[in-house]
């Protein structure tokens, strides 16, 4: 070989290399012993500013044994909002070693390429997302309902794969067994689950993002929500007395309807029925009932809406609104994470705004004592809380619509 073609296969060598080692710096395939720079904690500074330095967040090796391909590192510094939500959801808050990162759901993060189109090819579609990150309310009524109806279509079509891999498989249900997280096939949700052909997601919605408005489901009905609402209308006469006509009740002593999921209200009718919660009024007023008279009813509550329990003055005392501040902040350390920052539910867990004061402190004391529901999670969460921290939570929430 003469010294010249020499030079030109080593010029062509080194420049294959340069392009390889390119192509995984870049991200756009995985190269082995190479970095990706969006694997890397600070990458989307240069325009973001911002770095939370919460690596761990994004990806749990524990969770899901397979790095998902993209973008992992530095999630939060191009979605700060639903970083923000997360931390105080269920599973952010989480101690569990399985605490999943942002990838460990979301398993179709950003590529190369879609970086690229987000960066310089963006659509309207995305103009929406840069703005949503500053405008709490853009991101509220249009971003995160029309990004949810994404994710959960994915969910829908890998049947909720990577909230079985952590919450059914037997390594890691076993670091889940005792905890809130640990999936119990025993209970009547799951089990409705099973006889519908239903997947997690369907009843789980929110659990993570938009805690503050629940963004509506709109893939696939349960059983539940293919009631009829004018059915439901004329079939809730009866039910009038006790929780009004448009399902805000006139009586402390029982719930409001309004507004309650329609697969939460489905359940309870089911439960009284069934037996498996206990009231001999309900018990007898649901003894002739079908499941499609449930559905009905289910879903015209599901449509009313909420009224306060009560209206708090315009002008407060120092104590009455020291009151409501230590209600709240009770309410967000320890109820937030699963019926939402302001209270309105999130999936198959009930909005708990609106309900007379009376009612909600007795739902308590009957899941503390085992008298509903003893399967629910709801006996651990109040065992820490003193009579005068519920009376407290019971008047901040009354109080919201």
């Amino acid at each position: 070989m003469t010294k010249k073609r020499q030079i030109i296969v080593t010029a062509a060598s080194v420049v294959v290399l340069l392009l390889i080692f390119l192509v995984g710096k870049m991200g756009i395939a995985s190269i082995p012993g190479v970095t990706s720079v969006f694997q890397t904690a600070g990458t989307c500074n240069a325009c973001h500013e911002v770095w939370y330095d919460e690596a761990s967040y994004a990806f749990n090796p524990k969770g899901n044994e397979d790095l998902p391909k993209g973008v992992t590192i530095g999630c939060a510094e191009c979605h700060p909002i639903q970083y923000e939500e997360y931390k105080l959801s269920a599973m952010g808050s989480s101690d569990s070693p399985l605490r999943p990162g942002c990838v460990n759901c979301h398993d179709s993060p950003h590529s190369f390429f879609k970086w690229l189109e987000h960066m310089f090819l963006a659509d309207e579609g995305w103009k929406q997302v840069q703005l949503g990150l500053r405008d709490r309310e853009l991101y509220n009524t249009q971003l995160a309902p029309r990004l949810a109806k994404k994710a959960r279509e994915h969910f829908v079509a890998t049947d909720s794969q990577r909230c079985r891999e952590c919450h059914s498989g037997k390594v890691r249900q076993a670091l889940l067994k005792g905890t809130t997280g640990e999936y119990r096939p025993d209970i009547p949700p799951h089990r409705q689950m099973e006889e519908e052909g239903l997947t997690c997601v369907q009843c789980h919605q929110n659990l993570v993002h938009n805690l503050s408005v629940p963004a509506a489901w709109n893939g696939k009905p349960t059983k539940a929500q293919q009631g009829s609402a004018s059915a439901g209308k004329e079939k809730s006469e009866g039910c009038a007395g006790c929780h009004g006509e448009d399902g805000n009740t006139p009586d402390a002593m029982f719930p409001s309807l309004a507004e309650l999921g329609a697969n939460y209200t489905y359940m309870q009718l089911q439960a009284f029925k069934d037996g498996s919660r206990k009231d001999d009024m309900m018990e007898a007023i649901v003894a002739d009932m079908t499941t499609d008279d449930m559905a009905d009813l289910a879903v015209f509550y599901s449509q009313q809406k909420i009224r306060p329990a009560f209206y708090r003055p315009k002008v407060m005392t120092l104590q009455q609104r020291a009151d409501v501040e230590k209600g709240q902040s009770l309410y967000l350390q320890g109820c937030a994470r699963c019926h939402g920052l302001t209270g309105k539910g999130q999936g198959i867990l009930p909005p708990v705004v609106g309900q007379p004061t009376e009612y909600t402190l007795a739902q308590i004391e009957a899941f503390r004592s085992g008298r509903r529901s003893s399967h629910s999670i709801m006996r651990d969460i109040v065992k820490g809380l003193s009579d005068d921290d519920l009376l407290l939570i019971a008047n901040y929430l009354g109080g919201l619509n």
